[in-house]
């Protein structure tokens, strides 16, 4: 994708008594394709730490910042806490989103861009991951996604500004969806017949910040545009704020195509 410029120069001058000095806004560059997959895992599930490892070669085999991954447990039993669980990562936000993409057909499974899987109708695979990454980098849709947190540890209120930019118009309904990931959590995990007491649990889905279908985009989104919508939410107190990341990206929203065109994530503490 070629790079494209936002320049945003403040109008108003900052005065003292010594000197002045012009507000500066930092310069917006769209950047390449960016790929979400949207993991169903499950605690109980023996097989997923599997996919787990899987997802993680992808990341390192096509650049971690390139694949951003959002794990639902959404698996119904095989999401249940076990023994020796200290939390249940199970939300209805994961299970209404879960339902949205599409159907389940057995655990571990992956959206990647929630593309259809053609035989089985449905976003939702049980392998094959890796070809299907492939394909997805392999686009340009001339957009890119900007995401700036502003987080108070002393309140736990999060900013969240995203900003969308695309370098081609879009003219059709698109909707955006903004979530709340964490990272390093440590607690029980079923593999195989074993429960790992000290599993390290990665991109847990926390919360769903926008609708869970996704917020509609009413702004024009011509050539050159800068859309930005704004969001504030407060983190629990059982959530690790250095942590928490935030995730949004932008899908195709009329009809059963449900395409993601472009995502980005950011730490909510940099």
């Amino acid at each position: 994708m070629k790079n494209i410029f936002y320049v945003l120069i403040a109008a108003s001058m900052l005065f003292s008594a010594c000197a002045e000095k012009t507000l500066v806004i930092p310069e917006l560059s769209a950047g390449k394709k960016r790929i979400l997959i949207e993991e169903i895992t499950g605690v109980n599930c023996p097989n997923c730490p599997d996919g787990a490892r899987e997802l993680k070669a992808l990341q390192n085999q096509f650049g971690k910042e390139n694949l951003i991954i959002v794990g639902i447990h959404s698996g119904g039993n095989l999401s249940s806490p076990i023994s020796g669980s200290k939390y249940d990562f199970q939300i209805q936000e994961g299970y209404d989103m879960t339902n949205y993409i599409g159907t389940l057909f057995g655990l571990p499974s992956a959206s990647i861009n929630r593309i259809e899987n053609l035989a089985d109708e449905t976003p939702f695979l049980i392998g094959g991951w890796a070809a299907q990454v492939s394909a997805e980098l392999a686009k340009d849709y001339g957009l890119d996604i900007f995401v700036n947190n502003t987080y108070n540890a002393e309140t736990r209120s999060l900013d969240i500004n995203v900003n969308l930019a695309p370098e081609n118009p879009i003219n059709e309904e698109v909707r955006l969806t903004v979530v709340i990931t964490q990272d390093s959590i440590v607690d029980a995990q079923y593999e195989g017949t074993i429960i790992l007491p000290n599993y390290m649990h990665q991109h847990v889905l926390r919360d769903v910040v926008s609708k869970t279908d996704g917020d509609i985009i009413t702004e024009d989104l011509g050539a050159n545009a800068l859309v930005k919508k704004t969001y504030t939410v407060k983190l629990s107190e059982a959530w690790d704020a250095k942590h928490c990341n935030v995730v949004a990206f932008l899908q195709r929203g009329s009809g059963k195509n449900k395409e993601i065109l472009q995502v980005a994530e950011a730490h909510v503490i940099e």
